[in-house]
């Protein structure tokens, strides 16, 4: 049976990776016996167990600050919530009214999340909090547990953000999940869920996080790098799509209908690289272009990955050069000073293209 325990992690606008991971998951045929979320991540699993991926899609597609926050300050940067830019903003707001007005996120969110269908889909599903009303209590509450008309309030109690008033249920106090548990596997595990999935978004793991594989079938769906998905509170609307692609990727590489160390290539592209460069060349080659920034939001071919290599490589090249022939016009200092740049340049400041030799040597056998 193809059919798994989904775990999402938190990780605010982030959390659009995960979205793009279950297209991908839905198109290969897999299906989830029970989810837990903590944050977003709660939010989106009520939508995956709502099983309704075009509104998911929207609700990412829609988001934005003004959505989730009820903010009378002009912020100077609308997209990235805690921009160093919006500071003086959200201080002034949070002193006139005692904590940022999250009220609209539930309103928004009640919107896209169908809470009869979650219930009727017959999915366990769990959201992670941490209760604050009489002491500290970590909380993974069940869906059974959720009273009718409800599930959205306690989706914002699991995805409490900092400095956020007025959302969860009412007359009870809670903390983002993520403070607990940022990635809760074993809220599965321990109920007896061992073939798991986990769409992880984020480097945080949370004061009560332990991660027991053990007896356990764990595919674990993540970027490359959590840079690569931007930053917590960036609602950018290209940055969102990004990470959907991203998300749907890295899902299909998770299950090998995509290959590669960092980047995206069929199968068969893959292993006749590894086969004409050898594996270890074919890593090296990856990382050179993940140093150069190249777009990982696609899937490549051979000559596609190797011209738009070999071009960043030689605009960086040049770059490098330049920067060096600056460097010498403008180093006509003190004799001590003179001998101190030098022996820097020759000892600690390596030529940072140095340990992509072999890279390099394919790149320069190829014609663009």
């Amino acid at each position: 049976m193809n059919s798994y325990g989904l775990v999402l992690a938190g990780g605010g606008a982030k959390g659009a990776y995960q979205i793009g991971a279950w297209k991908a998951l839905k198109e290969m045929g897999i299906t989830f016996n029970a989810i837990a979320g903590t944050s977003i991540g709660s939010i989106n699993g009520a939508l995956i167990a709502a099983d309704d991926y075009e509104k998911a899609h929207q609700l990412w597609l829609n988001i934005s600050i003004d959505k989730g926050l009820r903010i009378n300050e002009e912020l100077p940067d609308p997209e990235n919530l805690f921009s160093k830019k919006n500071w003086g903003a959200l201080f002034k707001e949070v002193i006139k009214n005692g904590g940022l007005d999250a009220s609209p996120a539930a309103d928004f969110i009640s919107q896209y999340v169908d809470e009869k269908k979650v219930r009727e889909s017959g999915i366990p599903f769990f959201a992670v909090t941490v209760q604050m009303t009489q002491g500290v209590t970590p909380r993974e509450i069940g869906i059974d547990e959720i009273p009718e008309g409800e599930l959205t309030d306690y989706l914002m109690a699991s995805s409490n953000i900092p400095l956020a008033v007025g959302i969860g249920p009412e007359g009870e106090r809670f903390l983002d999940g993520g403070v607990y548990d940022n990635i809760p596997i074993m809220t599965l595990k321990k109920r007896g869920y061992n073939k798991i999935i986990i769409l992880d978004i984020s480097n945080l793991k949370g004061l009560g996080h332990t991660m027991n594989t053990a007896n356990s079938q764990v595919v674990h769906i993540r970027p490359y790098s959590t840079d690569m998905l931007g930053g917590f509170m960036d609602l950018d609307a290209e940055a969102v799509e990004k990470r959907i692609q991203l998300g749907y990727l890295d899902a299909k590489k998770a299950f090998s209908h995509l290959l590669g160390n960092i980047y995206y290539f069929l199968p068969e592209t893959f292993r006749s690289m590894a086969q004409r460069y050898g594996a270890d060349t074919l890593v090296t080659l990856e990382k050179l272009g993940f140093h150069l920034s190249l777009d990982p939001y696609k899937i490549y071919t051979e000559d596609e990955f190797l011209h738009a290599l070999k071009t960043l490589y030689e605009a960086e090249n040049q770059r490098l050069q330049e920067e060096a022939a600056i460097a010498a016009e403008t180093e006509k200092e003190s004799d001590f000073d003179s001998i101190r740049n030098a022996f820097r340049k020759r000892f600690s400041q390596k030529n940072p293209m140095d340990e992509f030799t072999d890279a390099i040597a394919v790149l320069d056998n190829v014609i663009i």
